[in-house]
């Protein structure tokens, strides 16, 4: 870890000399924006766990998880940063954020806005490439390059090493599994529970799904009470991508949503989707990957966007 921040400081002018000084201007600016969102996490250890019955939560080594859902104030603040002019080259926007009556992000012709009473509610209508995509911006500031390497609007021709990698990711199966499910105090030694809100059976008190008595609409993150690990709505509101793959390029889908059955909460429950698929019910979950000192303060990048500056300028002097 620590070689590898020394290599990064090192090699800063070699980034100045690739770019330009100015392109590198505008990619730290970018960085900037990034780090001014807020992503409260917990922290996932237990390290070394066991795997539940089904074969799904074991992880070992420690992470962290997004406490919410990517909430809809939270994504228009990312399109903002990378799409202001609404050219929409990667499609990250979906038009039915706007039309759809659950959607909750408009573009007005200038910016892209959260529909009154929507900030707080879980972005849909997002693709797996969305997300990978938004993880990507969060950890480099360039939705193309992160720990997910993209080489067209849907190829993506490099993958994080979870259990290597320095970065924000989308959550794998076993990471969010565990997360979701896992209680390492239950029956003192630890263990699995049912639902991801610490029981083995849920009510619509707990959890928004199909018939819960919640209107059949996606809610506001920590609406309801904190599963073992702290984190909210892993059952029910949006279902959540995973970024590991099943049934060739798909995707794995879990955590049921606002108009799926309870069933669908449970630990036995696992979808999947083809990764462009993007749907009402559909949402994201991030993971903080490595040491959170590997993802750089908002101060660090202001002092680097002012080296950049500077660099600017003895360039331009030169000439």
């Amino acid at each position: 870890m620590k070689s590898q921040k020394q290599n990064n400081t090192v090699t800063l002018p070699r980034v100045f000399l690739k770019l330009g000084a100015a392109a590198t201007v505008a990619l730290l600016s970018m960085h900037l924006e990034a780090a001014s969102i807020n992503i409260p996490t917990v922290t996932v250890g237990d390290i070394g766990n066991a795997a539940d019955s089904t074969g799904y939560g074991a992880v070992s080594y420690e992470y962290q998880i997004g406490k919410y859902e990517v909430t809809n104030g939270q994504y228009a603040a990312f399109l903002n940063a990378v799409d202001s002019t609404g050219a929409n080259t990667y499609q990250l926007y979906n038009s039915n954020m706007s039309s759809n009556s659950d959607g909750g992000i408009t573009w007005n012709g200038s910016a892209y806005e959260v529909k009154a009473g929507f900030d707080l509610k879980p972005v849909n209508f997002v693709s797996f490439y969305d997300a990978a995509r938004f993880t990507n911006w969060l950890t480099t500031g360039d939705t193309e390059n992160g720990l997910y390497v993209f080489s067209g609007t849907t190829t993506i021709t490099s993958f994080p090493n979870h259990s290597a990698s320095d970065g924000w990711a989308v959550a794998s199966e076993d990471e969010w599994y565990k997360a979701a499910y896992y209680d390492p105090n239950k029956g003192g030694v630890g263990g699995y529970w049912t639902y991801p809100t610490q029981s083995d059976s849920i009510s619509g008190n707990q959890a928004n799904y199909r018939d819960s008595g919640n209107g059949n609409v996606p809610m506001e993150v920590e609406s309801f009470a904190p599963n073992a690990y702290g984190t909210f709505d892993q059952g029910g509101n949006v279902n959540e991508w995973n970024d590991t793959l099943i049934n060739g390029n798909s995707r794995v889908v879990r955590g049921g949503a606002f108009n799926y059955y309870d069933s669908s909460l449970a630990s036995s429950a696992r979808n999947s989707r083809a990764p462009a698929s993007e749907y009402a019910d559909f949402g994201f979950r991030v993971v903080l990957l490595g040491s959170q000192s590997s993802v750089p303060e908002p101060g660090t990048y202001a002092a680097l966007a002012g080296l950049a500056m500077l660099a600017y300028v003895i360039v331009r002097r030169r000439r």
